[in-house]
């Protein structure tokens, strides 16, 4: 059981960070210097605390900040930050049976509350805690008061070699360290990180590299350069298969082993300048290709990120961008990783654009979603973390208050979603038309029909004035038109306007707030239900016509076809550019930044009619078929052509210059404009290198 409670006596401390004085002064900042957090570079990802080499006074700080905490990088324009300790340890030898202990001794914890969030090698627990004193956090300790967060470990949860323990804060303030401790029945062995290499974990991958006309499976062996410039080398059954110099950060490497027909057990071993450095027993067995696309993490970037950066499954310039929304409605909303709750998936996530959220769920009828930590409140749910997942093609998680499976994909135009219900209830989708968007609208007019037994179909007008986005130069104005259909049949169908709720099918209304419409589904006889829908800014018809012809003519109700078609279509870009490196989370940067940059874009529906991005293209080159076929548009269009090609390297190809000019002049230039000024923003958003970090924090 979890709980909050003082630590009982156990057999064995086999480390501890700090000591258990009440007092945070023999920790990195301790007893009072939390404002220097940022400045000290503590809190990110690939920062870490290696039990026997870091050294607490200098690696540890007594202090972890909440998003709650502007000290700690949360305020208007920086976004919602969260912060990590990252704790590093080797296990030689395990014990038999028996449960271990974490213990977070606590000097004290922020009064208006926290929510401690603690993963020990992916088995998370969470603490929602409150403090008593605040001035603790400035070294004041005199009313402080001590509390122990204890987080059982089954022997079976710990690796034998690296084992990892991540705290963080997911809601409220700051929590100021006593000290950290690992205790637990004899028997345990630890290993003691004295070498140039700390080795995290070595593991067969899920894939095979086909290169020329040879098939491999790597062993990923995952490390952190310590010390000097180790030459690393891996030996499979005596055989030398790898080797690579180390000489900074983390690496992940794809050592080659030869593929296999069917199940063989081989020995590795890993040596850093000679040195063996870890071995031990590796089980392979046949895979699947590997492509380049199945390197791209769509969820990279997105932490505490804008509106136009969420994970989900985007097609090259496309216009549907259908992602998870998890947060309030206002700056930088859309998705936050540390969030464990789920809004809706909507269609549109263009710089102050939105709209069309769909979310499945059950049980009572709401028609709000609910904020952000209080859930029960709406049809927002909360998800199962471990089974989110966000690669190039699909977007899954499992939403734990309603118990659906939801999986969604799209193409350029069009969305497929597939949602597996409990029989126990009927199945409702909830189709939001005034999302949590970044930029607030208005609903100017709404009209959506039940048009048979499995279609409904529908526009949206929707108008964000003036001061509601960037400046002041134009208003945001346009029309989500969508026809949806599902391969189940409609059981009941409602609405609602504002805090109007009504039943049948038809939705109708001007100057609304709040709008959007519900359908139900006997998910008894149908437990799965899937959902394709085609969009358009253009017309109720040219939606139907998108739907049709990227969804339902080539692909009818498969699921997994449309995601391999999404595969298909970025290899066919990916391909283009190769990069030849061992290290597979340099594929993952690389792979993600392009899959990044040639999803941004406004428009790809022009004049109404449906165009693949060559032809689209051909039609902005010509001015016969332009809506506005003047000087102005010529000398956009070549200025950003010769923007991209001075930023953009020589590798390349026109065609992607092309294409990423040729979108929504007017919004190009205001993102032009806005990232002149980015550069005094860097530090407060505490920017790292992409190259090397992955990620912005």
């Amino acid at each position: 059981m979890l709980g909050m409670y003082a630590s009982p006596g156990l057999a064995k401390e086999y480390w501890s960070i700090g000591s258990k004085d009440n007092s945070s002064s023999d920790l990195a900042l301790g007893p009072s210097g939390y404002k220097g957090f940022l400045a000290n570079d503590f809190g990110f990802e690939d920062r870490y605390y290696l039990i026997g080499k870091s050294v607490a006074k200098r690696d540890f700080a007594y202090v972890l900040p909440g998003p709650n905490d502007t000290w700690g990088g949360t305020w208007g324009t920086s976004g919602w930050r969260t912060h990590e300790d990252n704790i590093l340890f080797t296990v030689k030898k395990k014990a038999g049976k028996g449960i271990f202990t974490l213990l977070l001794d606590l000097v004290d914890s922020d009064p208006k509350g926290s929510v401690v969030k603690v993963t020990v090698n992916g088995h998370a627990r969470k603490f929602s805690i409150r403090g008593k004193w605040v001035k603790a956090l400035s070294g004041d300790l005199s009313k402080a008061q001590g509390q122990t967060l204890e987080v059982p470990i089954d022997v079976r949860e710990l690796n034998t070699n690296g084992n990892t323990v991540t705290i963080s804060v997911l809601e409220g303030g700051w929590i100021c360290f006593d000290r950290v401790a690992f205790s637990g029945p004899e028997g345990l062995v630890l290993g003691a990180p004295d070498g140039e290499v700390y080795v995290r974990g070595v593991r067969a991958a899920g894939y095979e590299i086909s290169s020329n006309g040879n098939r491999t499976q790597p062993l990923l062996v995952d490390v952190e350069h310590l010390a000097g410039k180790p030459l690393l080398k891996v030996l499979l059954d005596g055989r030398q298969i790898f080797c690579a110099a180390v000489d900074s950060a983390r690496y992940v490497f794809e050592a080659p082993m030869p593929a296999v027909s069917r199940r063989t057990r081989s020995r590795y071993v890993v040596l850093a300048s000679g040195r063996v450095v870890q071995k031990g027993m590796v089980e392979r067995t046949p895979q699947r290709t590997a492509s380049l696309a199945d390197y791209v993490d769509t969820s990279i970037g997105t932490a505490h990120s804008r509106w136009m950066i969420a994970p989900g499954p985007w097609m090259p310039f496309s216009m549907v961008k259908l992602s998870p929304d998890n947060q309030n409605m206002g700056w930088q909303a859309g998705y936050q990783p540390t969030f464990e709750t789920l809004g809706c998936f909507s269609h549109i996530h263009e710089w102050t654009m939105g709209g069309l959220g769909v979310m499945p769920t059950n049980g009572k009828l709401f028609t709000k979603v609910g904020d952000q930590f209080r859930p029960d409140e709406g049809y927002r749910s909360r998800i199962d973390k471990s089974s989110e997942q966000a690669p190039l093609g699909y977007y899954r998680v499992f939403l734990t208050d309603t118990q659906i499976d939801a999986a969604v994909t799209a193409t350029e135009r069009a969305s497929f979603m597939k949602f597996k219900f409990p029989q126990d209830k009927d199945g409702r989708l909830m189709i939001d038309l005034h999302i949590q968007a970044e930029y607030d609208y208005k609903i100017v007019d709404v009209k959506v029909d039940k048009v048979g037994g499995n279609r409904i179909e529908g526009r949206c007008h929707q108008l964000s004035p003036r001061p509601t986005v960037w400046s002041n130069d134009a208003d945001q104005e346009y029309t989500v038109n969508f026809v949806m259909e599902f391969d189940a049949p409609i059981k009941k169908v409602g609405g609602w306007k504002n805090d109007s709720r009504f039943e049948g099918g038809t939705l109708q209304g001007c100057n609304l707030k709040d709008a959007g419409m519900y359908v139900e589904f006997d998910t008894k006889a149908h437990p799965v239900v899937q959902v394709r829908t085609g969009i358009s800014l253009v017309s109720i018809a040219n939606a139907a016509e998108n739907l049709k012809k990227e969804i339902t003519d080539p692909f009818g109700w498969n699921f997994d076809a449309v995601v391999q078609h999404q595969k298909a279509v970025w290899n066919n870009i990916f391909d283009r550019v190769k990069i030849t490196t061992s290290d597979r989370m340099e594929k993952v940067r690389f792979y993600t930044n392009m899959y990044r940059a040639l999803c941004r874009n406004r428009w790809s529906d022009v004049n109404g009619e449906w165009m693949t991005p060559d032809e689209r293209v051909g039609r902005f080159a010509n001015p016969d078929h332009m809506a506005l076929g003047c000087d102005a548009f010529w000398n956009t269009f070549w200025n950003l052509n010769q923007f991209w090609n001075l930023v953009t390297p020589e590798w390349s190809s026109r065609w992607v210059h092309s294409q990423l000019a040729m979108y929504d002049t007017s919004g190009w230039l205001r993102d032009l404009r806005a990232w002149s000024i980015f550069p005094s923003w860097w530090p407060s958003m505490r920017f790292r290198s992409w190259s090397r970090h992955g990620r912005w924090a």
